[in-house]
């Protein structure tokens, strides 16, 4: 049976045929599809990073897909090979057909990393419980490299389980319910307040000039590829994915937020208001309005808050679970193995210290 491994060094590439791949990563997060991956890799990492697109096609059948980076980490010839991600992603998992063998994957990955010559192959923010999560990790460990996770962040996420908005309003803390509704009162009085919820590419130009001007004025850091976000909001409404909801306040904008509705789960991706008016709550009233469009509108089956344990997400999600992401070293390599005994060293230690507290 013919079997081929192959490197691409761009998503535009890569054969039509194996667009079957990314439609099933599609289904389970919208930053494991091709558009979102063609996105990163022109507004970001084509900047800064070395593309490297492996494929494995057996008897003409695309079984996976593995978007990487390849790092090279000093002048002295240290090669990593890294997922295909960067701070704007919130999942990756490589794109496997579930036909791919473990077999299979032991040899796509031992052709990986001779093709490479990689010393660490690393692979961040991944869900620990999908079956591909242990099937490389027992596949690196196959072909002689030393494995480890390593804890990215928690996920905060809402199961609707088919409630209604009304029901779910029920189930939030008794302090969010009566903020919400007094702030959303004093923010509609005399009309002075409007809220709205951009879908399609009507108005796109001003909605995104109407969120580059809060961005402005919040809280945040200026955006290091500028170019990302209004890229983002762009495909998402060729795709239909857009949810981007803006406060008004006196026809000013003052707060925003990118939801991302497919395939019937809503990712709030990005947020952000104007300081000088936390007084009125706009990022509260604003995802109570988003959250009441996904669940009766949407009738997403999920809302996920995607990265981190930032406190507020407490209130509005009901679910926790982690992200973690694997590593590999290679001990036959001289960086492969110094990079493991510190990254072992480092283990060691935090333990010594945690137990000294």
């Amino acid at each position: 049976m013919e079997q081929q491994i192959k490197k691409y060094e761009s998503f535009n590439d890569l054969p039509a045929d194996s667009q079957v791949l990314f439609d099933l990563g599609e289904k389970t997060s919208f930053d494991l599809s091709k558009d979102w991956f063609l996105l990163l890799e022109a507004t970001v990492i084509r900047q800064t990073k070395e593309i490297c697109i492996f494929t494995f096609k057996k008897e003409d059948t695309f079984l996976g897909i593995w978007p990487t980076l390849l790092l090279k980490r000093n002048k002295l010839g240290l090669k990593e090979i890294y997922s295909f991600t960067c701070f704007y992603s919130s999942l990756y998992q490589p794109l496997i057909s579930p036909n791919l063998t473990t077999d299979n994957l032991t040899d796509c990955l031992k052709n990986i990393s001779s093709i490479t010559q990689a010393d660490i192959l690393r692979f961040d923010i991944m869900d620990p419980t999908q079956p591909s999560f242990g099937c490389h990790e027992q596949a690196l460990r196959k072909i002689g490299f030393k494995t480890d996770r390593f804890f990215c962040w928690g996920n905060w996420y809402l199961p609707v389980n088919n409630q209604t908005f009304s029901i779910y309003l029920q189930s939030l803390p008794s302090r969010v319910r009566n903020t919400l509704s007094r702030r959303k009162k004093k923010f509609l009085a005399d009309g002075r307040g409007k809220l709205e919820i951009i879908t399609t590419h009507d108005q796109l130009s001003t909605a995104i000039n109407a969120w580059k001007k809060i961005y402005d004025a919040s809280w945040k850091i200026p955006e290091p590829y500028p170019e990302f976000i209004p890229s983002l909001i762009r495909l998402c409404a060729a795709k239909g994915w857009l949810r981007l909801g803006i406060a008004y306040y006196d026809e000013e904008p003052i707060a925003a937020q990118l939801w991302i509705v497919s395939h019937d789960r809503a990712a709030i991706y990005k947020l952000a208001y104007d300081e000088k008016f936390a007084n009125l709550s706009p990022g509260t009233i604003l995802t109570a309005y988003l959250m009441q469009h996904a669940i009766d509108v949407d009738k997403v089956h999920e809302i996920d808050y995607l990265t981190g344990d930032d406190a507020y997400k407490k209130d509005w999600m009901s679910h926790r679970r982690e992200r973690f992401g694997l590593i590999a070293y290679n001990p036959k390599s001289f960086w492969g193995l110094a990079c493991m005994a510190k990254h072992i060293a480092g283990k060691i230690r935090k333990k010594i210290l945690q137990s000294a507290k």
